[in-house]
């Protein structure tokens, strides 16, 4: 019923997504809503037409200035109460930044303009990372100083009191930035200034970026925004800008810039390519109510999203190309005009390469440089990247990959996991050739194949998700799903088998436990006395007779004489211990625990898996402390997969359940995905270093090794007390003369044995010379060396030496690990038989019988 009820539950919500219209497409409510917006975009666009070089000079901090212009844009106008006062000081730092990276020709600080000389990317399509701290603004400003309600009248705002989303309050973090610039000629604009076109302003082309900020100081949680802007490929700078209701960032974005010449180009870029998206979005407004440049996500409608955040204006300046990396010669002269002639061919050249690859010999890809001054004109604060000339040795501003060198490292690392999963396939594959038999399967411990599985599903899973997105990566995305649906695939018939076969282990189990309760249940509640009947004609008893004595049942014994069997049977079905005559059987009504079944087992193992994705996609916005935390907590318990194969060593006193090919293959395999993100700085993540970590992962790993490794020379319960472990029968025992045990020595060792061997022999250490030494013999006498008796194994038909401690032998002379060692040459059965150890575990890999006897053997 359970299984059923969950079938019906994913029906029922796979039929409700499928059912259930989509709000936001064909409703009029929201396309009047969509109009609305795109009207006010459509005055916005109008007022940045009509606008010209110095129509936006606010009151800046120590002016003298009396006139101020403001513009008529949201969060532009004197009323909305922006920190407007810090644009000077923006723009000033903005000139510093550029200037650092590439010093003016002239050699004055004021000139910002580089040239036409082309020192760097001319396609800034790529990710970088790096640090930040944090720069206080000239006026503080709080959520409460501002009337929303009166700057964007359109939106229900929520309380003044209200915190704002992506407020920045720690002095230090981690910033990643994600930069798209398309190569459309029609997202780029060439100005025309009648023969000057040498200025590195005359080219600007549309870019947008997506921005993650992690505030480490206050471990708050990391955010998330989208910026676009414009990108002056000659200059090397990068002005991007959020827009929402209540700050028209992108229609006002070039009154920002340091230059005049910046002011034109971007300004005449921006008319032409906001109006054309404001036409495709008015002519898809019943089937599209996305705000084309929200802040929050791509296509996401602000209107909605009725918390407000901070605003930002962000400046990048990207770095030259190192020419060491680039492989050109004398980057001393790298600033004479004809090594720039030469470096600027070399750009595109190496950027055409990048886009359309044939096999040009490349001797590196120089790394993409930046530096980054972050700037929020609401909340009244900066955000500077670390590096030269302020952090000289304690960052290098970001640094990153091109977007194709990204793509090209996460083909590679694709196609090398896929062959790490296949590794996988083949050594479990290997290994259930080996693990092929009852006796074998069950030393092999559930939850260590399951962990295995797990950890294939959730590759499986993560994999599809991603291969349904992928573009570039679509073929490498799609051998590792392969390669993870085939280890899933053989995994599950292995758990399946391992399951199937330990089953009734788990029953009997149960049955012991059943056991036990009953017996505490009958002491508890003792049986009261039968009463005394008197058969009729009988007399009564004598007053000096003791009391009645109760009439024992009679008892039925089965037909084939087993009647352990026959007991261990009828408390199975919860029924009285011996069958008796007359008796009935009251407790046989009680229902039976319900068997679990593998379908069910498996269905716990996908909710699990489903909850560790949802746990991870929400952990990539935690602080980077608790993140870090999680992430290690989840990778520990992973690569403890040989945790629960040791503990059932112990509890079933079985060495090794696995091939050592099998146990060191996986190991490694499983740890080399956590050696890329963990040692490697540029991985395709950008995740920070931690070898610390990774060391104490590796270390506890190879610990479970070593773990099992002594439990397959020593034994499993080699250095654990006997009282911690359940009774089971030691196919290694110590064999002494004077064993007064039941049994005593096995059969053929004997000395009053037929089957005796025909002479003893004591082991000796001769001397160079041939003599034996007479102190060292008498030593060992004392000590009690042991004698080594020869016997026949019944498997190979070989000589079996079997060594024996001397009667009234010290009892510590056969323990210590030379004593562990030379008693796994023989194991002896509880039949009293004695065969070498690789015979008899060769024979009980295909039966748990004796050879010689038949009798039934326990696992290994």
């Amino acid at each position: 019923m359970s299984d059923r009820a969950r079938v019906l539950l994913v029906l029922g919500i796979l039929f409700w997504i499928l059912i259930v219209p989509d709000n936001r497409a064909g409703l009029v409510p929201g396309s009047s809503i969509v109009t609305a917006r795109i009207s006010r975009q459509r005055l916005s666009l109008n007022a940045l037409n009509s606008t010209e070089w110095g129509a936006f000079s606010p009151r800046l901090v120590n002016s003298n200035a009396n006139t101020t212009r403001f513009l008529n844009l949201t969060g532009f106008r004197q009323a909305d109460g922006y920190a407007w006062e810090d644009l000077g000081r923006f723009k000033d730092r903005c000139r510093e930044w550029s200037t650092n990276v590439f010093p003016s020709p002239s050699g004055g600080d004021d000139d910002w303009e580089h040239g036409p000389f082309q020192r760097t990317w001319q396609n800034a399509t790529g990710a970088v990372h790096g640090d930040w701290v944090r720069r206080k603004g000239t006026t503080t400003k709080q959520a409460t100083g501002y009337n929303l309600s009166a700057i964007a009248p359109v939106v229900s705002w929520p309380d003044r009191h209200t915190e704002w989303s992506r407020n920045i309050t720690g002095d230090y973090g981690t910033v990643v930035v994600h930069l798209d610039e398309a190569d459309d000629d029609r997202l780029a604009y060439e100005i025309d200034l009648s023969g000057k076109n040498a200025h590195s302003g005359g080219l600007v082309r549309e870019i947008s970026s997506v921005i993650t900020i992690q505030d480490e100081a206050s471990r708050a949680s990391s955010w998330d925004m989208r910026l676009h802007g414009v990108h002056w490929p000659r200059q090397g700078s990068i002005l991007l800008t959020t827009t929402s209701e209540k700050f028209a960032g992108i229609f006002g974005l070039p009154h920002l810039v340091p230059d005049e010449q910046f002011f034109h180009s971007s300004q005449k870029l921006l008319n032409r390519t906001l109006d054309e998206m404001l036409r495709k979005k008015y002519n898809s407004r019943f089937t599209d109510s996305g705000n084309p440049w929200s802040s929050v996500g791509e296509g996401t409608d602000d209107p909605w999203a009725l918390s407000p955040y901070c605003e930002y204006v962000v400046y990048l300046q990207l770095h030259p190309l190192d020419l060491r990396q680039a492989g050109l010669d004398n980057p001393r002269n790298s600033l004479g005009a004809k090594l720039q002639d030469g470096l600027a061919g070399f750009v595109d050249n190496l950027e055409k390469e990048l886009r359309s690859p044939t096999g040009a010999p490349i001797k590196a890809i120089p790394e993409l440089r930046m530096s980054m001054l972050a700037w929020s004109p609401d909340c009244g604060y900066f955000l500077e990247s670390k590096g030269p000339p302020d952090f000289s040795a304690e960052g290098h501003h970001l640094v990153g990959m091109k977007e194709e060198v990204i793509m090209y490292q996460a083909k590679v690392w694709l196609l090398v996991f896929f062959l790490v999963l296949m590794g996988q396939v083949w050594l479990l594959k290997t290994q259930m050739k080996e693990s092929s038999t009852p006796s074998t399967i069950g030393r092999v411990s559930f939850y260590t194949a399951a962990i295995m599985l797990l950890a294939d599903g959730l590759v499986f899973a993560s994999s599809s998700a991603w291969s349904l997105s992928a573009t570039n990566t679509f073929l490498p995305c799609l051998a590792v799903a392969f390669s993870a649906f085939i280890s899933m695939t053989i995994g599950g018939a292995f758990l399946s088998d391992v399951y199937r076969i330990q089953e009734p282990e788990s029953r009997q189990r149960e049955r012991e436990r059943e056991r036990h309760q009953n017996v505490n249940r009958t002491t508890l509640s003792p049986v009261p006395p039968a009463p005394t009947t008197l058969l009729e004609g009988s007399l009564p008893r004598p007053v000096t007779a003791g009391p009645p004595r109760a009439l024992s049942p009679l008892i039925i014994i089965p037909s084939d004489q087993d009647i352990d069997a026959e007991i261990a049977e009828n408390l199975a079905g919860s029924a009285t211990a011996v069958p008796t005559a007359g008796t009935t059987p009251v407790a046989a009504a009680r229902p039976q625990a319900p068997v679990t079944t593998f379908a069910s087992i498996s269905g716990r193992f996908v909710l699990l898996g489903i909850l560790i994705i949802f746990l991870s996609a929400a952990a990539l916005s935690w602080p980077a402390r608790v993140r870090a935390m999680y992430i290690n907590a989840v990778s520990f318990l992973y690569l403890s997969l040989w945790l629960p194969q040791i503990w059932r060593n112990i509890q079933r006193n079985s060495r090794r359940a696995f091939a050592w090919r099998f146990m060191i293959g996986q190991s490694v395999l499983r740890l080399l995905p956590f050696a890329y993100f963990f040692l490697r700085e540029n991985n395709i993540l950008f995740a920070d270093l931690d070898w610390r970590a990774f060391a104490a992962l590796a270390s506890w790993l190879w610990a479970q090794l070593c773990i099992l490794a002594l439990q397959d020379v020593l034994g499993p319960r080699f250095g654990i007390p006997q009282s911690w472990t359940p009774a089971a029968w030691d196919y290694h025992p110590v064999l002494r003369e004077d064993n007064l045990e039941p049994g005593g020595l096995p059969i053929g060792l004997s000395s009053g044995s037929p089957h005796s061997p025909t002479s003893e022999r004591i082991r000796s250490w001769p001397l160079s010379d041939g003599t034996e030494d007479r102190e060292q013999e008498k030593s060992r006498e004392k000590r009690g060396t042991h004698h080594l008796r020869c016997i026949d194994c019944a498997i190979c038909r070989e000589v079996l030496e079997v060594p024996v401690v001397r009667a009234g032998a010290e009892k510590a002379s056969a323990g210590g690990v030379s004593g562990v060692l030379t008693r796994r040459a023989y194991m002896v059965t509880p039949c009293r038989h004695i065969f070498h150890t690789k015979c008899l575990e060769g024979w009980l890999r295909f039966r748990l019988q004796c050879p010689i006897c038949r009798e039934e053997l326990p696992p290994l």
